[in-house]
């Protein structure tokens, strides 16, 4: 009897120690592109850490596979070569912390309309969304890219009839999203990041009556599955509408108002004024939003109209009635620190609160900025500002209060905590470092052969914003000039001595005044902060590494000059 327990314990050690060894994942927790041979998991790598403890030698996604080694630790963003038994093939799998996005269709996605797919994602802590969706291709030149992006509709039926509101990845609660591609976008991190910079940056103005108001869209990233394939990293971002910015119902007549700038138009670039038509849905560049009840596009022509043709003393005494002024100077910083040349009307959204409440911004696809441009490409410009029609006549508000003293006010005070290059930078890299960590820009060059991630790019944007802001720090502190904004010179004459130095560094100037000294790091770091009276000033870095600095100086009528020292 004692025998058979010892052997019955044996048996059931042997056992349990075996079954520890073969990892089992959830259906619902990973995908197979068979032609790839990738497999891709988001089940919580610590739970299975935990759950199987020992020397791993299998893993069950419906079927067994095998170890080609066997593992002790699954870690993420590692790819682990495994073994498919029934054929014999070798497939690659990899875990991730993103969430799963898996998409069917029975037809061909074509640009219009939408064809109905079946959904879901699930995320790593199991929140799953299910739903019948409808799914269609968006963008314009980006549908000629190999990787395309898309827009989705959840659906209560198959034909979309009926739609529902459905809350993505904490996210608010919509029935439609857009799924965006990022194909142009070298380490896939521009999109996402200027969206969040723009959300730290500006809050809608109207945000005590209206509290989930936001100004613009968030988004987050998820891996797609698409008829079996993997189709790579995604952005899953929300739709600028005006669920998102609470814009005021239609009730019998417009309150809320929303135009896309949907190409560049004269209108959009409110430049020129052309007539319009109420039948259509498109005028001037812009698409018509919100109210959908009714089309009628006088309101915003008669803005168009105030911009381009108002006079100079009626425009300066009116427009902030016309247009909210905190916004206009939030979004001309923006537009300008991206340098988004492609976001100066086109990929910009035109809003109204309510009847007889200012327009507003809301910017709209943010990828080629920090240095590229719409298709990628490097444009090594840091020297030049951004503007349209608006803005050239904001430019010429010198008043108290108005837009260039709100502008100078706004810039210094975002220079001291968002608009840094420490902060900018680690907004980036951090993104960087979900993608890199979970292994998805392996991922994403098996999924598009000609991808390569470019980590280079970090160093470039480091070295392009280091110049841009040196060279916004000058612009948005100049004092203004009614008669000639353009060519008004506040450049202090600053002479500095010796350069290079291995010591000291001295500052002349030309005029006997009260001055503030900065001195910057290349990476935006502010080292001295320091006022004096007087036409010469010494700086010591000796104790500074070896490398590039900045020196700032304003004066007390804010003029500025920005020189560059080098330590050796």
């Amino acid at each position: 009897m004692k025998q058979k327990i010892l052997l019955l314990l044996f048996l059931n050690f042997f056992y349990f120690s075996y079954a520890s060894e073969i990892i089992v994942i959830p259906s619902n927790q990973f995908n197979i592109d068979n032609n790839k041979k990738l497999i891709l998991s988001n089940l919580d790598v610590t739970y299975i850490n935990i759950q199987w403890s020992g020397e791993k030698t299998s893993i069950t996604f419906d079927v067994n596979y095998e170890f080609e080694t066997p593992v002790t630790i699954i870690k993420i963003g590692t790819p682990y070569k495994v073994i498919n038994p029934a054929d014999n093939k070798l497939y690659v799998l990899y875990f991730t912390e993103l969430p799963l996005i898996t998409i069917t269709t029975h037809d061909l996605i074509v640009d219009d309309p939408y064809v109905l797919g079946n959904f879901r994602i699930v995320e790593t802590n199991q929140n799953t969304v299910i739903s019948n969706i409808g799914i269609q291709y968006r963008g314009a030149s980006s549908q000629f890219l190999p990787k395309k992006p898309f827009e989705i509709e959840f659906w209560n039926d198959v034909t979309g009839e009926e739609t529902h509101d459905e809350s993505l990845l904490g996210m608010h609660s919509d029935d439609g999203w857009n799924l965006q591609a990022m194909y142009n976008e070298s380490l896939r991190f521009h999109s996402k990041t200027n969206n969040d910079l723009w959300r730290l940056i500006h809050k809608p103005y109207y945000l005590n009556s209206e509290p989930e108001a936001a100004s613009g869209i968030e988004m987050k990233y998820a891996e797609l599955f698409l008829n079996g394939e993997y189709r790579g990293i995604y952005c899953v971002g929300e739709k600028v509408n005006r669920k998102l910015l609470k814009l005021k119902k239609y009730n019998k007549n417009i309150k809320g108002e929303l135009y896309k700038g949907d190409q560049w138009g004269e209108s959009t670039l409110l430049n020129s004024l052309l007539s319009y038509d109420n039948n259509q849905s498109l005028w001037g560049g812009y698409e018509y939003k919100h109210p959908k009840e009714e089309t009628d596009w006088t309101n915003i022509y008669n803005f168009v109209d105030f911009v381009v043709n108002e006079t100079d003393s009626k425009f300066l005494s009116e427009y902030k009635t016309k247009f909210e002024i905190n916004n206009a100077v939030d979004y001309f910083i923006f537009l300008n620190l991206l340098r988004a040349t492609d976001n100066r009307g086109k990929n910009l959204y035109l809003a109204k609160y309510n009847n007889n409440s200012p327009y507003f911004y809301v910017p709209w696809d943010l990828d080629g900025t920090f240095g590229t441009i719409w298709n990628g490409q490097h444009e090594n410009i840091t020297n030049d500002l951004l503007s349209n029609g608006l803005y050239d006549r904001l430019l010429n508000d010198c008043s108290a209060g108005g837009f260039r003293e709100k502008l100078n006010l706004r810039w210094s005070e975002l220079r001291n905590t968002l608009i840094t290059h420490s902060s900018l930078m680690t907004m980036l890299t951090n993104n960087y470092n979900i993608l890199k960590q979970n292994g998805v820009y392996e991922r994403e060059s098996m999924a598009w052969p000609d991808y390569n991630a470019d980590e280079t790019e970090l160093d470039y944007i480091s070295t392009w914003l280091t110049n841009r802001l040196a060279f916004l720090d000058l612009k948005f502190s100049e004092s203004c000039n009614t008669l000639d904004v353009a060519t008004f010179d506040r450049v202090l004459k600053t002479t500095i001595y010796p350069n290079p130095t291995s010591d000291v560094v001295n500052i002349s100037l030309v005029d006997n005044l009260k001055y503030t000294i900065f001195l910057y790091d290349t990476t935006g770091k502010l080292l001295l902060n320091d006022h004096f009276e007087g036409d010469q000033y010494q700086i010591s870095i000796k104790d500074l590494s070896k490398g590039i600095y900045y020196i700032k100086v304003l004066d007390s009528d804010n003029k500025v000059d920005v020189k560059r020292v080098i330590k050796n």
